[in-house]
């Protein structure tokens, strides 16, 4: 196991991450049979979306799978920091699409179309609307907050022509909402039009990427029907203030208020205010308990073994 962690951490995986991806049964004198080696060898090629045999060769590095790979980074950030957790966020994914028994649908291309659709049983397209349009869709979201190495704002996988999502920042549910619109805008317009990822380093339409821009209209259009930048028609004094305008606002116009706030406190440089506003919906501080509560509640177990079962837990960090 010694030189099977010290493989695992020449790719950039810290072995004692590594370790935690093993069952809850597992101790390392079982790697000291052949069979049980291998046993080891399976597991964690399987977190990482590593070939089995570059574990296997003593001589070979491990090598990930290969795959379609678009990386959307931030300047001076290098695609070898964010591999490892794109990987391993795929290896994750890979297993939660294994859960997922419903056939996949297609995501509209149009916005304005899945937004329809969304508002047909909601008052608006918020983050617990659009996940279980997802859910119906059979497209698996989950949030993965803690990654082997540089965190991620999103990342869209694609494996045997079915798609899942992760996310990863921290953050308000109105936040994670954009996030996720975000992710579904690159599945729309076809940004992986073969088995890999696109890793979402930090989503910011300025990049001058035709992927972020168009994935970033996607969202927008999805949320709030049309391309709008929310700015104050008069002076907002405070965030409480904000929150009233915002609840106002979202409900004459069907979107999310906490989106609203969001987008006014981005748009606007806000941010304290913003966070003010947010706190006064009441809602969640932290919207990954939303994204996982509703992952874990749409999964067929008799799909995964407990095995499967637990390390999509430890990667999620859900607790039933």
């Amino acid at each position: 196991m010694r030189g099977l962690f010290k493989k695992l951490d020449s790719a950039g995986i810290p072995p004692a991450f590594a370790k935690k991806m093993l069952p809850a049964w597992w101790e390392d004198e079982v790697a000291s049979d052949p069979a049980g080696l291998q046993q080891a060898q399976l597991y964690l090629s399987r977190a990482f979306n590593i070939e089995l045999q570059s574990l296997a060769d003593e001589g070979s590095p491990p090598a990930f799978r290969a795959s379609l790979r678009k990386f959307k980074l931030s300047r001076n950030v290098s695609e070898d920091t964010v591999s490892v957790s794109a990987n391993y966020a795929t290896g994750i994914s890979r297993l939660a699409l294994q859960a997922y028994r419903l056939e996949q649908k297609q995501v509209p291309v149009n916005p304005s179309d899945l937004r329809k659709v969304i508002l047909v049983k909601h008052q608006c397209v918020s983050l617990i609307s659009l996940l279980e349009w997802c859910i119906s869709a059979g497209i698996p979201v989950l949030h993965i907050e803690k990654l082997p190495g540089k965190k991620m704002t999103g990342l869209v996988v694609r494996d045997g022509g079915r798609f899942a999502i992760v996310l990863s920042k921290r953050g308000h549910p109105a936040h994670l909402l954009f996030h996720l619109a975000h992710e579904l805008g690159h599945i729309a317009k076809n940004h992986l039009a073969q088995d890999g990822f696109v890793a979402d380093e930090k989503i910011d339409s300025s990049s001058g990427d035709a992927d972020e821009k168009e994935a970033d209209a996607y969202a927008i259009c999805l949320l709030n029907g049309s391309d709008i930048r929310y700015r104050a028609g008069g002076v907002i004094k405070s965030g409480h203030v904000l929150h009233k305008a915002a609840v106002a606002k979202g409900k004459e116009m069907r979107v999310d208020a906490g989106h609203i706030i969001a987008n006014f406190g981005h748009n606007q440089d806000r941010y304290a205010m913003a966070a003010i506003a947010l706190a006064d919906l009441g809602e969640p501080s932290q919207g990954n308990a939303v994204i996982n509560g509703a992952f874990f509640r749409a999964i067929d177990r008799d799909l995964v073994s407990e095995d499967q079962l637990d390390l999509l837990k430890v990667a999620t960090g859900y607790t039933d």
